[in-house]
């Protein structure tokens, strides 16, 4: 699957959650950004810990598990493993504009999805679920997304009336008819076991979208934007920073990684970043964490999905 595929699914499965739900949204954050950084090709690891995000924009906090790749874009994740054979879209909306059934927001999910062209898919008998409690309502399914063979999973919890969230896991089974059923599944399992519904008194005293009261902050390898995680969950990290980014009147940022800078305290990574146009020059530090916020003259999505590692 290439990366421009898996773009795509991202953005389609954003957008049929959204449409699905009838959110009434914020027309800035439905902008999705378009990292030019490829998916790390590393063999996926369910047995030891992976990286934690909390998406406060869709109500959730996930684990990636090691050795995939986390894209994020307002309330939406996209994690991917195994050179994208793997795909799970976590997604979640805080306020539906009107109140509809899990099975409802269900049938549209898988309905938007496979209305591409070379889509289509049969999906089982209704299937109960759970997370943290709630109870949801899951499809399993095959088909054929783009013309690639799939196989996976579908559900959706309504922890309140008019709220709810969702995971869909999708494999493409065509050169590995059992991948789903080998591994699939397992992932699967993982991110329900280490995901989390986040109460809505805390998505309610969230800030949105802080802006750091320093103008030097990120400017310079000294002023480095401290992310954290380490070699493991770092980069993983800094990219869910930069996808979250937005330009002040609510452009879409592009990135590409520089080169790795040399401080008296850390390393850091430079990014050059395209806004409307004009470049500015990034500084991420991997190896630290501090306070998270946006660069004076930016602005972002919402909160950004980074908590201490």
């Amino acid at each position: 699957m290439t990366f421009k595929l898996k773009t795509l699914t991202l953005s389609l499965l954003i957008s049929a959650l959204l449409l699905g739900a009838c959110a009434a949204a914020n027309p800035a954050e439905q902008s999705i950004s378009t990292p030019q950084l490829p998916p790390t090709e590393i063999t996926l690891d369910l047995q030891n810990k992976g990286s934690v995000f909390k998406v406060l924009q869709g109500g959730y906090s996930f684990e990636a598990p090691f050795g995939s790749d986390v894209s994020i874009s307002a309330s939406g994740a996209l994690i991917s493993a195994l050179d994208s054979s793997l795909l799970f879209s976590l997604n979640g909306i805080n306020k539906m504009s009107n109140e509809k059934s899990d099975k409802d927001i269900l049938d549209t999910l898988l309905s938007s999805l496979f209305s591409g062209e070379k889509s289509s898919y049969k999906q089982s008998q209704l299937m109960s679920s759970a997370v943290e409690g709630y109870e949801g309502a899951a499809y399993d399914f095959t088909g054929k997304f783009l013309g690639s063979p799939v196989e996976g999973r579908a559900l959706v919890i309504k922890p309140d009336a008019r709220r709810y969230i969702s995971i869909v896991g999708m494999a493409l089974v065509g050169e590995n008819p059992e991948l789903w059923t080998s591994t699939g599944k397992d992932a699967f399992n993982y991110l329900l076991t280490r995901y989390q519904i986040l109460s809505m008194e805390e998505l309610a005293s969230a800030e949105l979208c802080p802006i750091s009261p320093n103008v030097n902050y990120g400017m310079s390898p000294e002023e480095a934007i401290k992310v954290g995680g380490g070699l493991l969950s770092g980069p993983l990290r800094e990219r869910a920073y930069l996808d979250n980014l937005l330009g002040s009147n609510g452009d879409p940022v592009t990135y590409v990684w520089v080169r790795s800078v040399e401080t008296p305290d850390s390393i850091v990574d430079e990014y050059k970043l395209t806004v409307a146009g004009k470049e500015i020059t990034l500084y991420l530090d991997q190896y630290s964490f501090g306070v998270i916020n946006a660069p004076r003259g930016l602005g972002c999505m919402g909160a950004f999905p980074i908590s201490e590692p």
